[in-house]
């Protein structure tokens, strides 16, 4: 009895594998999402400092091609997490070469920007996500 349950065990085993490897080598576009919960007088100052001193960083890295895009969103309701940012890649290896390059840049000409902006942030997450579809696709090269 021990005999086919380790040939099952085996072959499942085999399968799981063969399987990561497959979706590894089949990597989807991800989307990732920052999120943070800043205090509501301070959300407009936050904006500010992104869109002045993040989003030209950002804005020359889609154009190199380097991600898909990107953008900044709040809420009028809903949760706690109310200053957002999102990022568009080709594959997660893609989003990773990109943060890279997005972290040498940003403190090459704002050093000290990550550290101001952390100031008003009180608490953050990121999520990724793979994307099953979208219209129109994203660039594949």
């Amino acid at each position: 009895m021990k005999k086919p349950i380790q040939i099952l065990s085996a072959v499942i085993l085999i399968f799981v594998i063969t399987g990561n490897i497959f979706a590894q080598s089949e990597e989807k576009p991800v989307l990732v999402v920052s999120f943070q919960k800043v205090k509501l007088s301070d959300i407009q100052t936050v904006n500010k400092m992104i869109n002045r001193k993040f989003a030209p960083i950002l804005n020359a890295l889609v154009d190199e091609k380097m991600i898909g895009g990107w953008g900044l969103f709040n809420h009028a309701w809903g949760d706690e997490w109310n200053v957002n940012m999102w990022y568009v890649a080709k594959s997660m290896e893609a989003f990773n070469t990109f943060w890279k390059e997005y972290v040498k840049r940003l403190y090459e000409k704002e050093p000290d920007a990550w550290v101001k902006l952390r100031d008003y942030i009180q608490e953050h997450k990121d999520n990724i996500y793979s994307v099953q579809n979208q219209y129109p696709l994203p660039p594949t090269e």
